[in-house]
């Protein structure tokens, strides 16, 4: 699998309308189970552009936000956070 980056809203877009298509074609059940392996593994790349499209997308808005990223969260060097799930703020 190559790793192509999805610079932009509109190839990210791209990339999930052909999610969708393929998903279509798969349910269709019409392939067979080489055509189906292969759409399967088309959508398995797909997937892995739109999450780091994603993940990005995320990460920029952190840093516009100020607030501390997923990995720094997972570090533990994130601010309190509430563990009482009446805390929770939604």
């Amino acid at each position: 699998m190559t790793d192509q980056s999805t610079d932009s809203p509109a190839e990210f877009e791209a990339s999930l309308e052909a999610l969708e298509a393929l998903v279509a074609r798969m349910e269709s059940g019409e392939l067979g189970l080489e055509q189906s392996l292969a759409e399967f593994q088309r959508g398995m790349e797909l997937v892995g552009r739109c999450q780091k499209a994603l993940d990005d997308a995320q990460a920029r808005i952190e840093k516009l936000a100020g607030e501390p990223s997923s990995e720094a969260a997972a570090t533990g060097s994130a601010p309190d956070t509430p563990t009482d799930p009446d805390d929770v703020p939604f």
